[in-house]
């Protein structure tokens, strides 16, 4: 189960409709990604590194990012490459288990984009950065991006 994320500005901007996390479909969606990984979709690089490493897995969950030209925030899989680590039955990964990060470019402007650091600790909720600062893409000035829900 992922979670929703609002993004609140001064200006009367609102949209809380951006998820974070993954869903009920998340095995479904990750052999899917990793599919299109190895195929080339998202580069000859990332092909190349999951082929060479038969442990890398594609994390398929989702992350706001936002274009540090046109503020836009966009919605996307992470697809870093990652290892993982079993504890409670479960595999989860944490910023130390990224072997390599996938580089998100905006779509209108081509730069590099910035993730939204927005997380909760997967088994306790009260731990974790549930608002962050982030660019209104409407006034240019500072808006918060908090968590307002559950997906699926």
């Amino acid at each position: 189960m992922g979670r929703t994320v609002m993004v609140k500005c001064d200006c009367g901007f609102m949209y809380e409709h951006y998820r974070l996390g993954s869903n009920s479909a998340y095995e479904e969606i990750k052999n899917h990604q990793t599919i299109l990984v190895k195929n080339g979709k998202y580069g000859a690089e990332w092909k190349q590194l999951l082929l060479s490493d038969k442990e890398l897995q594609v994390d398929i969950n989702y992350h706001l990012y936002q274009c540090p030209c046109c503020h836009q925030i966009y919605n996307e899989y992470s697809l870093d490459l990652v290892k993982p680590v079993e504890k409670d039955f479960h595999y989860f990964y944490s910023p130390k288990e990224i072997v390599y990060q996938f580089k998100h470019l905006c779509p209108v402007c081509k730069k590099k984009m910035n993730h939204i650091d927005l997380y909760c600790d997967r088994f306790d909720s009260s731990i974790g950065n549930l608002e962050e600062p982030v660019i209104c893409p409407e006034c240019g000035k500072i808006a918060i991006a908090s968590f307002c829900g559950w997906s699926d």
